[in-house]
């Protein structure tokens, strides 16, 4: 192995900083408002597919129970439709067909969302799907009620019957509450 040399340090020293220098100032623009607040959200919830009059599209209906940084315990509820592929080179995409919603244990509080999503399924066990989902927050009630901000969330789903399964995930994001008026 050759030893670098002294020029080739230096060089790789004034680029890093270079590179640094450039990162910083767009880390401080993209840097979030005061009145944003990071999300993050578990859940565990049971879904079905439910063939409709289209057959490339099935309704989607999902609830459970969750726990939300900024609301603690929750119920989650999404209504949604998969939107199967029509050619071999479309994937499966899954579409909220109303804002997917917390709502906070004691009613207060709700925190409303659309997400889209495409699923990927495990080739050792068809039965296990993987999803990535990306969602927009529309609003809510109480706190969150003209809440905007996005989020991402990792799905793990098991069918446990031909239309019907349990899943889990994790929610990573950021909200955005209006400030209080005067």
């Amino acid at each position: 192995m050759k030893k670098m040399s002294l020029v080739k340090n230096l060089a790789l020293g004034v680029a890093c900083a270079a590179l640094i220098s450039t990162i910083a100032p767009i880390e401080a623009a993209d840097s979030l408002p005061a009145n944003a607040a990071y999300l993050q959200a578990y859940t565990g919830n049971t879904f079905a597919l439910i063939p409709t009059a289209d057959p490339n599209v099935l309704g989607h209906p999902v609830d459970g129970p969750a726990h939300v940084s900024l609301m603690g315990n929750c119920h989650f509820h999404g209504e949604s439709e998969v939107h199967l592929p029509t050619s071999p080179d479309q994937p499966i995409v899954i579409v909220s067909t109303s804002p997917w919603s917390f709502t906070s244990a004691d009613g207060k509080n709700s925190l409303k969302f659309d997400a889209r999503g495409i699923p990927t399924f495990d080739p050792a066990n068809p039965n296990f799907v993987n999803l990535t989902y990306q969602a927009t927050i529309v609003g809510g009630t109480g706190a969150f009620a003209h809440a905007t901000g996005k989020a991402t969330f990792e799905v793990t789903a098991e069918f446990t019957a031909p239309l019907s399964g349990l899943g889990t995930w994790t929610m990573k994001g950021f909200v955005i509450t209006p400030p209080p008026s005067n």
